[in-house]
């Protein structure tokens, strides 16, 4: 009987050693030296080719590491899963520049360079992806997943496309010269989706610039969230924070090609960004009729060529602590204009003007509709202005200061000459 539960307790203390998962490894491609028939698992052992790591059943908890100062012209495709304290990440190894994946393809087949379809827990770090004829990077059905330190850069299409992903974050990377195919409208960075409720998007500390795109409405954005036909989505807990975001947009025009821009329905937190010179708005989102809670705060907007901010909601939005800055006469640039059946609420924001202009359409405060003329709650600003003062209700109609305080805006704010 002794012997027996000896035994027995043996046996019960290695399971769960059969149980885990194999040990996490690191793989090596080299595209100028490498061998798809070696094992991967030093430099000197390392594999020649993306397309490699489809056939390796990687583990959670696995690196793949491209070389440094490497070009590949052909797509990463993974369709591994990692876990949560084990995800499985591409990077970069050696000395040298960024390793690049490169769209200019010997068979001249378009494909998106980085694909992530339905899988989870997934670390790009450290690579640059240019040249796309589609997307830079397609993450589609996925979850919990980290763009970091990452350069995208002339794509055809979006720069970043999430598509109905969820627990997205793209941190410390940079987006541009996106929508070189001007027969559409595509964006440097895209959260969209075919309807349903999406969450956890976190855009962080990153440079999206230049993404020109085409004429009119085919003009590219910086960032979209949501979705322009049927099916909107509700995004929640998305958060936009320490970005520098500018030069968006064809300058040929001046209603699409923004910053930020959207048609989304849940909650949305930008704060501490720099967004400049976009060729329509800084920040525009939303639509009539759409739930959107919308916080803009402690962000900076200078010379944008038609408007600074704004949206439209039929929940609430948050203007607080802004600092808006115009000094280019030929611009339109107005400060906020904003619309729909919500709240907005717009206090302790600094505009300031430091050039007159004679074009009609600038002013501070813009009401689009009846609605918002009797949901505005706008006091405790500052409005300084070289030139003419203006502000416009519903009708369109400028009006001074001294009348949009009639109107019960404003009480506490100062407008000095």
């Amino acid at each position: 009987m002794r012997r027996l539960f000896t035994n027995l307790v043996g046996t019960l203390a290695i399971l769960p050693l059969l149980a885990s998962p194999a040990s996490a490894a690191v793989y090596y491609i080299d595209r100028n030296n490498g061998s798809d028939d070696s094992d991967g698992l030093t430099p000197s052992s390392a594999w020649r080719s993306l397309s490699r790591i489809a056939s390796q059943q990687l583990v959670a908890g696995d690196y793949v590491l491209l070389e440094r100062g490497n070009v590949f012209t052909e797509p990463l495709v993974l369709a591994t899963s990692g876990l949560p304290d084990a995800p499985i990440t591409i990077g970069a190894y050696g000395t040298g520049p960024r390793p690049v994946i490169d769209g200019n393809r010997p068979d001249g087949r378009p494909v998106d360079l980085v694909n992530l379809s339905n899988v989870a827990n997934i670390v790009v770090s450290g690579i640059e992806i240019r040249n796309s004829a589609r997307n830079g990077i397609d993450l589609y059905r996925s979850s919990q997943i980290v763009i970091r330190n990452v350069r995208v850069s002339s794509s055809r299409s979006a720069g970043i496309l999430t598509y109905d992903s969820t627990g997205i974050t793209i941190e410390d990377s940079e987006v541009t010269g996106i929508g070189l195919d001007t027969s559409a409208a595509f964006d440097g960075i895209r959260l969209d989706g075919s309807g349903g409720e999406l969450s956890g998007f976190r855009i962080r500390n990153c440079l999206i610039h230049d993404n020109v795109g085409g004429d009119g409405w085919n003009s590219a954005n910086g960032i979209f969230l949501g979705h322009t036909g049927a099916n909107i989505p509700t995004l929640h807990s998305v958060t936009i924070s320490g970005n520098e975001i500018y030069a968006n947009g064809n300058f040929n025009q001046d209603q699409a090609g923004r910053g930020i821009s959207g048609t989304l329905q849940g909650e949305v937190a930008i704060t501490g960004n720099y967004v400049y010179r976009n060729a329509s708005a800084g920040i525009y989102l939303g639509d009539y009729g759409l739930n959107l809670s919308l916080s803009l705060t402690n962000n900076i907007f200078y010379d944008n060529a038609l408007r600074q901010f704004g949206g439209f909601t039929a929940t609430h939005a948050v203007a607080s602590r802004n600092f808006i800055l115009v000094d280019d006469p030929s611009l339109t640039a107005m400060g906020a204009e904003f619309g729909g059946t919500g709240t907005w609420e717009i206090t302790n924001n600094a505009f300031y003007y430091q050039t007159p202009t004679n074009d009609s359409y600038r002013g501070f405060l813009r009401l689009n509709d009846a609605a918002q003329q009797q949901n505005l709650h706008s006091d405790w600003n500052l409005f300084y202005s070289a030139g003419p003062r203006r502000w416009k209700l519903a009708d369109g109609i400028g009006i001074g200061f001294p009348v949009w305080q009639f109107a019960g805006f404003d009480t506490h704010s100062v407008n000095p000459n």
